[in-house]
């Protein structure tokens, strides 16, 4: 019902997104129909994803539901009435049979399971900690039960501003952890561990979402061997006082393996006129790996 409310140019627009071949995006509507409908089959958050605001206010009138407010809140609205339909009623919604898509940046976005560690949520998603001082220096830790304690303490700690060093929060929470960065030879804590932060802000959904890629390392070394064990922490980044909310301890496990290979890329790192190049880990790396559903 949904791809057949469109016209013939909102579909030509939705196969051309979707890498349609020529012939298909100068077909008939008929063609241009069954592309769509087949491209997206038994994905309907990818057809609401792929669509405009003019095309979910018309598959939303044709659905007799309300097209009114933002495109995300329409997607929302419309999964809500196709996963109902789809399920015959919504007493599957929210579970592993129909599981229930978080709204981040206006998209649908199903969150990947727990493929980590992580600790205790008073609430999800994950209220803003209440400010604590930074725990006293420390020697390094000497386990990784220990590493995961002191990240424990550092939940509420306010980083502050960053400074021009945009480096600053990850050399400032290795220091509160015990932990000397090593920069890019090796592993942070013990050459066995990376310390990584990741900067998080609230979606107007009031999820939490990751603000950008975070650089990995620089090109050169092995990114592979810096992702074998990583420690992810988690910074509120529209803060200007930058609080710790969490933190995510994960091991490169083949599903991890995979993800990486699809998410890891490089672009220039440093200032504007530098030459150098970084490896960057694509934001939905977070939303597959079970980091986002620790905080959701």
């Amino acid at each position: 019902m949904l791809v057949a409310a469109l016209q013939r140019h909102q579909l030509s627009r939705m196969a051309k997104k979707a890498a349609a071949p020529p012939g298909v995006c100068r077909g008939t509507t008929a063609t241009l129909g069954r592309f769509v409908r087949a491209r997206f089959d038994l994905d309907l958050p990818g057809l609401l994803n792929a669509a405009s605001r003019a095309e979910l206010a018309t598959m939303a009138e044709a659905a007799g539901i309300d097209s009114r407010g933002r495109a995300g809140e329409v997607r929302e609205r419309l999964w809500h009435w196709g996963a109902c339909l789809e399920a015959g009623g919504d007493g599957w919604l929210g579970t592993a049979i129909q599981p229930r898509p978080h709204r981040l940046g206006g998209k649908l976005v199903i969150l990947g399971p727990d493929r980590g560690l992580s600790p205790p949520a008073p609430a999800r998603p994950r209220p803003v900690p209440p400010a604590i001082a930074p725990p006293p220096a420390a020697a390094e830790p000497d386990s990784l039960e220990a590493l995961w304690a002191r990240a424990d303490r550092l939940i509420g700690v306010r980083l502050g501003p960053r400074g021009p060093d945009k480096g600053a929060f990850g050399t400032r929470v290795a220091a509160l952890l015990g932990v000397r960065e090593t920069g890019d030879s090796e592993p942070d804590w013990r050459g066995e561990v990376e310390i990584k932060t990741v900067p998080v802000i609230r979606d107007r959904s009031g999820s939490w979402r990751v603000s950008e890629d975070p650089a990995v390392a620089m090109v050169g070394p092995r990114p592979l061997y810096k992702l074998q064990r990583v420690l992810w922490v988690a910074r509120i980044a529209d803060d200007p006082l930058a609080p710790v909310l969490s933190w995510y301890y994960q091991e490169l496990t083949d599903s991890i393996r995979a993800l990486v290979a699809r998410d890891l890329h490089t672009r220039p790192k440093g200032k504007a006129s530098t030459t150098a190049r970084g490896y960057y880990l694509h934001k939905r790396f977070f939303a597959d790996s079970g980091f986002l559903r620790s905080l959701n």
